[in-house]
């Protein structure tokens, strides 16, 4: 095993046990989807930045690749990571022309990839939202899908649209639903022919499905409006919360519930035995211009702050007293925090 699969497998599972300790509750539905051996283009909505790709990473049985906006790859530490994870920089307009032809470069990488018959992970909509609904879709991940069938005509690619729900996106101890849509064969939308008609009728299938695999609220006026008739649990269950939008005129705003944090006393000794590392999340967070970046930085600080600090507590306890009283305290610590992230009310 390569030095870069070992990076990739370390950060894969951290990354899955921080989530044990950020989300609720995360549930998969249609993992069965997912061919364990053929080149696949995993098409996404995109809501929670950098959680997003987080997340499917962290879940999906396969080895992914990520393409992802250039502009997290400018500083060279950073790019070094990013590169061991398998993410592959995408450069837009915002970024300035003369970047664009360096997608060509990217293109050829997942190419080849796809070759491999190895993954990719896309986000069609091209930028992130925290509003419940499928905006449409850039043509980036076809160009990707044929330009891989035109390179091997004997490659069969499928695309599998993937379907993200977050009962509240920007809440600590949220939950989520991960949807896998059915297999969606590049190579019979394929017309050498008639490109233009290959794209329109491949992004469309893509976008229907995205539709059914999360909440799509049509209307993006009234979007606001219509969130307020559901509790944020129903929209881990898509499927139910879409058949309701059919008749909008059925529908009220509901009584929001409740929320008395200081009715839970594992909060209390979570804040007392993390006051440090609770101190930089709300040192960084008034600095966040983007709201949809609150879970991803929160989730940072999270996985690298607070085991940090337990780690340097634990040290000063077994100094002072003793390796068995400071491996206790180290337990007890995470226990602290995964019981709150599982009694924590949203």
């Amino acid at each position: 095993m390569t030095r870069k699969r070992i990076w990739y497998y370390f950060v894969k599972y951290y990354i899955r046990t921080g989530f044990l300790f950020y989300f609720k509750n995360i549930r998969i539905v249609g993992a069965e989807n997912i061919p364990d051996q053929k080149a696949i283009l995993f098409v996404a909505n995109h809501q929670n930045a950098l959680l997003d790709p987080l997340l499917i990473g962290a879940t999906n049985k396969r080895i992914l690749h990520f393409l992802t906006q250039a502009q997290v790859f400018k500083k060279s530490f950073v790019n070094n990571i990013l590169v061991y994870i398998n993410m592959l920089p995408v450069y837009r307009i915002r970024d300035g022309y003369d970047t664009l032809s360096k997608n060509e470069e990217t293109f050829k990488k997942c190419y080849d990839i796809l070759d491999k018959k190895e993954t990719l992970l896309i986000f069609a909509e091209g930028s992130h939202s925290l509003q419940r609904r499928v905006r449409v879709l850039s043509k980036g991940f076809t160009r990707i899908a044929f330009g891989a069938v035109e390179h091997n005509p004997k490659n069969e690619i499928d695309i599998i649209p993937i379907g993200y729900n977050y009962s509240d996106a920007k809440k600590y101890g949220s939950k989520a639903s991960v949807y896998y849509g059915k297999p969606i064969s590049v190579n019979h939308y394929w017309d050498n022919f008639d490109k233009t008609e290959s794209v329109i009728k491949l992004k469309k299938e893509v976008s229907d499905q995205l539709k059914t695999l999360t909440t799509h609220i049509e209307d993006k006026n009234s979007h606001d409006e219509i969130v307020k008739s559901f509790d944020n649990d129903e929209f881990l269950y898509p499927e139910k919360v879409n058949k309701k939008l059919e008749n909008l005129d059925l529908l009220s705003p509901k009584n929001p519930k409740k929320r008395n944090k200081f009715l839970n006393p594992i909060r209390l000794l979570v804040f007392i035995n993390s006051i440090f590392p609770i101190f930089i999340w709300k040192k960084v967070s008034p600095k966040i211009k983007e709201e949809e970046y609150i879970s991803t930085f929160r989730f940072a600080v999270g996985i690298i702050a607070f085991p940090i600090f337990y780690l340097l507590q634990t040290g000063i306890l077994a100094y002072l007293l003793s390796i068995q009283t400071a491996s206790i305290y180290f337990i007890f610590s995470f226990l602290l925090v995964f019981l709150l992230v599982k009694t924590e009310i949203t």
